[in-house]
């Protein structure tokens, strides 16, 4: 059965916001050579503009079977290329429809996906302000446990909408705030809501290490000193560096970095070895705590490569004084190879899932 499938990466200026066209179009590039040599498609026109991959074939049962096979190797192929925030952010939506004599090249099913964007989006946005507006960030947190022996070494603090609103996933929140141009606003008004929160817990239960996370730009910013320089137990705040674009000029960075630990914080990375905090960073910023992305945890314990390049990071690290978190640690088989390897930190749902925080009364 001949089929015709277009693709639509919904969320794709979403991703360019953040990673730039000359990124954006690297990563396109390489997304359309990788589906050129696809034997089982035939991709007969992309649109990096409009996010659009649309192929022909031969090799299905139904259109639907097609739109399923290239929706999973577009994710795959995004996955090794974005961190996994962003993979989630792209929101990949898949419209198929079968070639008939009739359908002309430019008579395809995209104009119903881009009308379902152009309703759902101003929802988003009167949604999103209202959010702000009112101050209904809520707060959730998620445990980070001692490795090489037991015990909770502290939180990551995440947050979330109103759990009632469709933002209340993380994912659909800060990609409304992107199309909003809303994403300062939001990062702080998400910063103000943990250390409210940190500071009432250590306040009237006791204190505790809380991670939280902030791009590196933010610490420029007056409101997010203002913040830094009032908190009343700084050295039970670790700010964990998070970007999706490289960081261009260490120089300031690490000097303001010096600031802050001197007040007490530790500075961590977010998300070493994928997106743009590559291993190599580790040695310019010679952070706290390096923590691990995801997509590497998941290939322990099978990938042994990952696991001779992941011994000489601990020890690069372990020799200044640093320590080295797992992220997504989900079975007893990847918390075993970390702690055989010398990692010293890890959290995933092997623990525990984040949770909505109880605000002390």
């Amino acid at each position: 059965m001949q089929t015709r499938t277009l693709i639509t990466l919904a969320g794709w200026p979403l991703i360019i916001a953040r990673l730039g066209n000359e990124t954006g179009m690297m990563i396109w590039s390489t997304l359309v050579e990788c589906m050129q040599s696809d034997t089982q498609v035939t991709l007969f026109e992309h649109s990096f503009t409009k996010a659009e991959f649309c192929f022909e074939s031969h090799q299905f049962a139904s259109n639907e079977d097609a739109a399923q096979y290239i929706n999973q190797r577009l994710c795959k192929e995004l996955s090794k290329r974005l961190d996994s925030s962003l993979v989630r952010c792209s929101d990949i939506q898949v419209s198929a429809q079968i070639v008939s004599p009739q359908t002309s090249h430019n008579q395809s099913v995209r104009s119903d996906a881009s009308a379902a964007l152009l309703e759902v989006e101003p929802d988003f946005k009167t949604q999103l302000n209202d959010i702000l507006v009112n101050k209904q960030l809520e707060p959730y947190w998620q445990s980070i446990q001692h490795v090489q022996s037991s015990g909770v070494f502290g939180y990551e603090a995440l947050i979330r909408g109103p759990k009632n609103s469709q933002l209340h996933s993380p994912d659909q929140l800060f990609a409304a705030a992107l199309a909003s141009g809303k994403q300062n606003e939001l990062e702080i008004q998400a910063l103000l809501t943990h250390f409210v929160t940190h500071e009432k817990i250590c306040r009237l239960q006791q204190p505790c290490m809380l991670t939280v996370n902030i791009a590196p730009k933010m610490l420029f910013s007056n409101q997010v000193n203002y913040v830094l320089l009032n908190h009343p137990y700084p050295e039970f705040i670790c700010l964990e560096l998070t970007e999706h674009v490289p960081v261009e000029d260490w120089a300031p960075l690490k000097t303001k970095m010096g600031t802050l630990r001197q007040l007490g914080y530790q500075i961590w990375l977010d998300d070493v070895g994928c997106g743009f905090f590559e291993l190599k960073t580790i040695k310019i910023a010679q952070p706290d705590v390096a923590k691990l992305c995801i997509t590497i945890i998941n290939q322990l314990p099978e990938n042994q490569q990952i696991i001779s390049e992941l011994k000489q990071v601990i020890q690069a690290v372990h020799q200044y004084g640093g320590k080295i978190l797992a992220e997504g640690v989900e079975n007893k088989a990847q918390l075993a190879a970390a702690k055989g390897i010398g990692i010293d930190l890890a959290q995933g749902y092997l623990f525990d899932k984040p949770s909505a925080v109880k605000i002390p009364e």
